[in-house]
């Protein structure tokens, strides 16, 4: 914790026969952050020829063809259960016969089952219609029999059906309404021949369907369409069996095609950091200290120790040194702090050396987090909920540790506050209730946010100390004198709330905030002028510049403090918010009790609001905890622009 686990820099020489072996070792270990070697070595070369370029081009076509075949069967896929071995170019081959041989038979199978599919809703329908014309006494047939009339039968979409009728007005016609069906309302229409081409035309402005009911007796078409639909339903039921069969079948054989193309294409892909280097390949990487002698023996072993593996300190290589080469971070935090790794991720990645500030973020969060949702029944609920998530689904294990945390901090201030479930009469308070204690609230929310911030100025000092800026850790506006004087400004500003007098004479106060002040004003002109006589060019012109930026720089520091202090007030209004919202629901609750089965309603509106508050409050109470902490906080220590570690891993 505050510090990512310690890197080294791993270059591997091996024989280029050797590499595939030892590329699938290293992507097994998962313990190496590739470099492309390329950018740091100038006489390195392009390990990739034509010929390899042009497999990863087919590894990448097989991987995307077994993935869109498996999504179209509505196959799962578990790499993890598979025990692959790299593959050499004689078996990639053998994969795409294999895969063009399920290319064939599989999507066949599928659209069978799909046109059958596709074709039930117009089945059904013609049958309904049909039934429809047979309550109704209707025989389109024996209507058209005499050739003086065109008859259609067919649906019309609701919102044509009016505009159809009016525009069958002119024509002498019959517009029979059947009944509604899918896709509309199903109409039999009739009108003299000579009008056909008019008809036609209507109906097609109508986005009329017709739907053919054949030249037999309504009676026998029915009976025709029912036993064609049992058909078609046999045979839907027949491929789709069929289909499932073939594709359980298929299942083994597509995850091991699948598979083995991801690795061959990671491993292909890795091979554009390596570079060539005489009649060797130089692969080079980021290695976590500790692991080194577990990458070693496996490389050994791969090679059968015919590779040389060097390792290099960062604080050895010129190009850190220089920050033309960044070292990836790798955080080192126990599992109770993963969920907040990707809060600070969020934020910006850290760079290698400043402090890793996720230990510092979960305490934040949680505090905050247990003060605007103190109550220890909804904390019992969440710390619940977020053990069941964690026993259950491997995919949501943060955000059921993160439940678990946020509700113990709850449960935690709900025993201070003396809250359980909004009823303050169950246990007695261990601290004060906020809402009879609003002064105070508002006052530890101001304390907390203070030591926070306090907190976050040791940081950057300890930031800017690590990075060698001995300046900017004891002038700058966030650094030891900064420090100094928002201490100074807090000792005073407290002592004149509680007592109304500031207590300080005017000179001991421009000795304690005014030299300060000037000391960070007058640094930067300071640090120019020994500049200068250390030979640099530095032009006189710049100093004044400097003076007006320190002094704009120093303005706004003093802003940005009392504004950030002042800001924690919110944990004191989200604190009362809480419970004001717990007031509305017990109020509702006794409303809706006079009424008849009042105590259910009571119970009832009890469940329903506590579920609410717990959702709405504790989405509010998170977003506000990671606002002061990004906002209050982060920006005063925490620089970022480092790069996640990252390891080689298929």
């Amino acid at each position: 914790m505050l510090r990512p686990v310690q890197l080294v820099r791993a270059d591997i020489y091996v024989l280029e026969a050797r590499v595939e072996r030892v590329t699938w070792a290293l992507a097994r270990l998962g313990l190496l952050h590739l470099v492309n070697v390329r950018e740091t070595v100038a006489r390195a070369e392009p390990a990739l020829d034509v010929s390899q370029v042009e497999m990863e081009r087919r590894y990448g076509a097989i991987l995307e063809r077994s993935k869109r075949l498996m999504e179209l069967l509505g196959l799962g896929y578990d790499p993890f259960g598979l025990e692959v071995e790299s593959v050499s170019e004689q078996e990639f081959a053998n994969l795409e016969k294999e895969l063009e041989a399920l290319e064939k038979v599989l999507p066949q199978l599928y659209d069978r089952a799909r046109r059958l599919r596709e074709s039930r809703p117009g089945a059904k329908r013609r049958i309904e219609i049909l039934r429809m014309l047979s309550e109704a006494a209707i025989e389109p047939a024996h209507l058209a029999k005499s050739g003086r009339l065109v008859v259609k039968v067919g649906v019309i979409p609701p919102e044509r059906l009016s505009t159809a009728g009016q525009q069958f007005q002119s024509l002498p016609h019959l517009l029979q309404l059947l009944g509604e069906v899918e896709g509309g309302m199903a109409v039999l229409i009739a009108v003299l021949n000579p009008d056909r081409e008019k008809a036609q035309a209507i109906l097609q402005s109508a986005r009329f369907e017709e739907e053919s009911v054949g030249d037999a007796p309504v009676a026998k078409a029915l009976e025709a369409a029912t036993g064609e639909e049992k058909e078609l339903d046999a045979q839907l039921e027949a491929a789709r069996e069929t289909l499932r069969r073939s594709a359980e079948q298929a299942r083994p054989a597509l995850s091991m095609i699948r598979r083995k193309a991801e690795i061959a294409l990671g491993l292909t892909r890795a091979r554009r950091h390596f570079g060539r280097v005489g009649h060797t390949i130089l692969i080079s990487g980021w290695v976590p200290k500790a692991k080194i002698t577990t990458v070693r023996d496996e490389v050994a072993r791969a090679t059968e120790g015919a590779a040389y593996l060097e390792i290099v300190a960062p604080t050895e290589m010129r190009e850190v040194a220089a920050g033309t080469l960044r070292i990836p971070i790798l955080f080192s935090n126990p599992l109770f702090l993963k969920p907040f790794e990707r809060m600070t991720a969020a934020y910006g990645v850290p760079r290698y050396g400043e402090v890793e500030p996720t230990a510092f973020l979960a305490a934040g969060f949680l505090i905050m987090f247990g003060v605007m949702f103190g109550d220890a029944g909804q904390g019992l609920v969440l710390a619940l909920a977020g053990y069941a998530i964690f026993r259950t689904s491997y995919r949501y294990t943060d955000l059921g540790i993160l439940l678990i945390e946020c509700g113990i901090a709850s449960i935690v201030f709900g025993c201070l506050y003396g809250s359980v479930f909004g009823l303050d009469n169950v246990i007695p308070a261990l601290w004060f209730n906020p809402m009879r204690d609003v002064t105070r609230a508002i006052t530890v929310s101001i304390a907390f946010g203070a030591i926070l911030i306090s907190i976050s100025l040791i940081l950057n000092i300890i930031n800017s100390l690590r990075a060698h800026e001995t300046g900017a850790a004891l002038f700058g506006e966030h650094g030891l004198v900064g420090a100094f004087i928002y201490w100074v400004c807090l000792a005073i500003g407290s002592r004149f709330l509680l007592t109304g007098e500031a207590g300080v004479e005017g000179w001991v106060l421009a000795l304690l905030i005014g030299l300060p002040a000037l000391s960070i004003v007058f640094h930067r002109p300071i640090e120019e002028i020994f500049r200068r006589k250390r030979g640099e060019a530095v032009p006189w012109g710049r100093m004044p510049g400097l003076l007006v930026e320190a002094m704009v720089g120093l303005g706004d520091a003093f802003l940005s403090y009392l504004a950030n202090t002042v800001s924690f007030i919110r944990i004191a209004a989200f604190a009362l918010a809480h419970i004001g919202l717990f007031i509305a629901v017990f109020a509702l609750a006794h409303t809706l009790s006079r009424t008849a089965g009042g105590g259910l309603w009571y119970w009832l509106t009890m469940v329903v609001g506590n579920i609410f508050i717990i959702v709405l409050e504790g989405m509010m109470a998170s977003i506000q905890a990671i606002r002061l902490e990004y906002y209050e906080l982060f920006g005063k220590f925490f620089r970022g622009g480092g790069e996640e570690f990252r390891p080689l891993h298929v």
